[in-house]
C-alpha cells in the first residue's frame, strides 16, 4: 500500500478498536462479540494478503496486529483476516489440490496451541470468531480443512477458540520455502499483537502512576515505581524492535533468514511482554486483581500468547541447533 492508504487503514482499525474495546470481563458477551466481528469484517482486511503480490506488506500487517492488541478486543483479526488469507496465498503458489469449502476460514493449531509435530493430536480452531472452517498446516507442510466444533476452554477471555474435527479434507501442500514463510509470518503476527498489548498496558500503568496518590504524592514520584515502569518500557521497546525487524525480514530477506528472525522475535516477546505486563500489574496494585478491572484481560492475552505457536524453550532449542538441522 501507499503510505496514505496504510494510514487510512490503520486509522479505520484504530477507530474501530476505540468503539468496540471491552471495558471489563462482564462485557464479553455473545451478542457484543458478534456485533464487533461483523464491524471488523466490514473493514475488508482479509484482502490485505490474499493476492499475489499482496496489497499490504508484512510490516504493515504487523503494525495492524499491534494496533489490534492495544485494546482489549474480542474480534478475530489474526486468525481470519491475517493468518488464513496468507496461508491461502502461499498455497496458491504451491500445490493447491482442492478448493477450500469455507467462505471464511481461520487457522487450526495443535491442542496445546503450538505448531504441530508429527504426533500432534487434538486440533483447535484458533481466533475463530466469524469463521466457518479452519485450515491446519501439518508438520510436513500438508494443509487440510476442518469443520468447527464446540467451544474449547482458554484462559484468554477475549479469544474465540473452538474444537476442530479430527479428520480434515486435503487442500494442498506448501512448498518448503512457503512453509518456512508461513511459520515466520504466523510468529511475527502473533508476536506483534502481544507487543501492542504490552505497550498499551504499560502506558496505562504510567498514566495510573501519575494520578494515583499515596501519602499525598502521586505514586509515580516514588523511585521504586519509576524503576519498575522504566524497566517495563525498556522491555517493550526491546520486543518491539525484534518483532518489527522480523516483519521487515519477511518482506526483504529469504524465508530461512526470515524464519530465524521471527523465532528470535517470538522468543523475545514471550519473555519481555509477560514481564512488562507483570510490572504494570504491580503498579496498579490490588485493583488490577479484581474481575471488574481490565488488567487481567491484558495479562491473560500475553500469558496465553506467550505459549501460542512456540514457547521460548521451543524456540531457543531450535535456534541453538546447527543451521543445517533447522
Amino acid at each position: 500500500m501507499e503510505r496514505d492508504e496504510f494510514t487510512l487503514v490503520r486509522d479505520m482499525l484504530r477507530a474501530f478498536a476505540t468503539r468496540f474495546r471491552t471495558g471489563s470481563a462482564d462485557d464479553v458477551k455473545a451478542q457484543t462479540r458478534a456485533d464487533a466481528q461483523r464491524a471488523l469484517d466490514d473493514l475488508g482486511l482479509t484482502g490485505l494478503r490474499r493476492t499475489s503480490p499482496p496489497a499490504a506488506t508484512v510490516q504493515e500487517c504487523a503494525l495492524l496486529a499491534e494496533e489490534h492488541g492495544r485494546q482489549p478486543l474480542t474480534t478475530s483479526l489474526l486468525g481470519t483476516a491475517l493468518l488464513a488469507p496468507e496461508l491461502l496465498r502461499l498455497l496458491d503458489d504451491g500445490e493447491r489440490a482442492d478448493p477450500v469449502h469455507g467462505d471464511r476460514p481461520t487457522v487450526a493449531l495443535a491442542g496445546d496451541l503450538r505448531f504441530p509435530d508429527p504426533d500432534a493430536v487434538g486440533l483447535v480452531a484458533w481466533d475463530c470468531d466469524g469463521a466457518d472452517t479452519a485450515l491446519f498446516v501439518h508438520a510436513e507442510g500438508r494443509v487440510t480443512e476442518h469443520e468447527l466444533g464446540a467451544p474449547a476452554p482458554t484462559a484468554d477471555l477475549l479469544r474465540g477458540v473452538r474444537r476442530a474435527s479430527a479428520e480434515g479434507r486435503p487442500v494442498g501442500r506448501l512448498t518448503p520455502g512457503a512453509h518456512r514463510s508461513w511459520q515466520a509470518y504466523a510468529l511475527v503476527v502473533v508476536a506483534s499483537e502481544l507487543v501492542g498489548a504490552a505497550r498499551s498496558f504499560v502506558g496505562q500503568s504510567v498514566d495510573y502512576a501519575r494520578e494515583r496518590q499515596q501519602y499525598g504524592q502521586p505514586i509515580g514520584s516514588f523511585q521504586a515505581v519509576q524503576h519498575q515502569l522504566a524497566d517495563a518500557t525498556v522491555l517493550v521497546e526491546a520486543c518491539t524492535s525484534a518483532a518489527r525487524y522480523a516483519a521487515w525480514c519477511l518482506d526483504s530477506e529469504t524465508p530461512d533468514r526470515a524464519l530465524t528472525a521471527a523465532r528470535v522475535a517470538k522468543a523475545e516477546v514471550n519473555s519481555s511482554a509477560v514481564e512488562a505486563v507483570y510490572a504494570g500489574m504491580q503498579v496498579f496494585g490490588g485493583i488490577a486483581q479484581t474481575w471488574e478491572h481490565v488488567a487481567h484481560l491484558y495479562l491473560r492475552r500475553v500469558l496465553v500468547g506467550a505459549t501460542a505457536l512456540a514457547t521460548t524453550a521451543d524456540l531457543l532449542t531450535v535456534l541453538a541447533a546447527p543451521e543445517a538441522t533447522r
